[in-house]
């Protein structure tokens, strides 16, 4: 090729002329079209649910959450003391395996939105202990108390009776009974079940140190037992009645019924004035007898 005055066009003119006719300048270049990016309505609407339901289930396993109830504070004060202070709401309270947590959930959930609406209100969710919940840390049967004292046949009250653990252990963690322990009420175990018609009464039954003391076997022990107060610690084995001497002593005997007060000389006669005294002083008997 040559140019208008017949000169011969050089290789690199030629080049150059090439790539002027098949480019575009910076200002002629046609602008390239952006596509707006998607808002992600999915992913937050997902993530939105997962918190909307997955709130409530928390927040209700949490000790915290029961702060709002003054009504629970002694009840959390005391759990926070006991032996399962590191256990946590759901150890306890949620049946074991995903189909426990999920009835949880369809409880929880519900009752959350309608407290944070109406204020707290008196349902419990959390129901007490199944022998299943506790079985997730009591993976064997105690036969005998921590203490070596006293005989616990576990098994054969779980198994065999098919008791409910919480039956007799309603003072383990929330509550504490009347001696300020965790331990089961010995008057709940005798009004409950050990009365002498459904379970033996006997004390060496239950008790591996407490047998009948020899004196106790004397036909005079009901005349002489109020001298041994003063050497004898009868509440080593009676404190476990608040007050074992009235059980007896605010009940007329059973001969004191019916015409006594005219009969009474009989045996007062045959048996003589101290059996009367295990009772009555002389001031007593002198409201009558001058």
């Amino acid at each position: 090729m040559s140019d208008s005055d017949g000169a011969p066009e050089t290789r690199d003119q030629a080049e150059t002329a090439e790539t002027s006719e098949g480019s575009e300048t910076p200002s002629t270049r046609a602008p390239r079209r952006r596509f707006p990016r998607r808002f992600p309505v999915k992913s937050v609407v997902a993530l939105a649910i997962i918190v909307l339901l997955g709130l409530p289930v928390v927040s209700l396993l949490q000790p915290g959450y029961y702060s709002r109830y003054p009504e629970l504070t002694e009840r959390m004060e005391n759990w926070r003391t006991s032996t399962h202070a590191r256990m946590s709401c759901a150890d306890c309270h949620v049946e074991p395996g995903i189909d426990g947590y999920l009835s949880f959930a369809a409880k929880a959930v519900p009752a959350f939105y309608s407290q944070v609406v109406g204020g707290p209100d008196a349902s419990n969710l959390l129901h007490v202990p199944t022998i299943a919940a506790c079985q997730k840390c009591h993976t064997s049967y105690r036969e005998v108390s921590s203490g070596g004292d006293l005989l616990i046949p576990h098994q054969a009250h779980v198994e065999v009776l098919e008791m409910e653990c919480a039956f007799c252990h309603q003072d383990l963690v929330h509550t504490a009974n009347p001696q300020g322990r965790n331990t089961p009420k010995m008057t709940f175990c005798l009004e409950e079940c050990h009365d002498g018609t459904a379970a033996s009464a006997e004390c060496v039954d239950c008790h591996t140190r407490k047998e009948v003391p020899d004196n106790h076997l004397r036909d005079d022990w009901l005349l002489i037992h109020a001298e041994m107060i003063a050497t004898e610690d009868c509440g080593e084995c009676h404190a476990w009645s608040p007050d074992y001497c009235a059980e007896c002593h605010a009940e007329r005997p059973p001969s004191h019924t019916g015409n006594w007060k005219k009969l009474h000389q009989v045996p007062a006669l045959e048996r003589g004035s101290e059996g009367c005294k295990a009772c009555h002083d002389d001031a007593f008997c002198q409201e009558c007898h001058d």
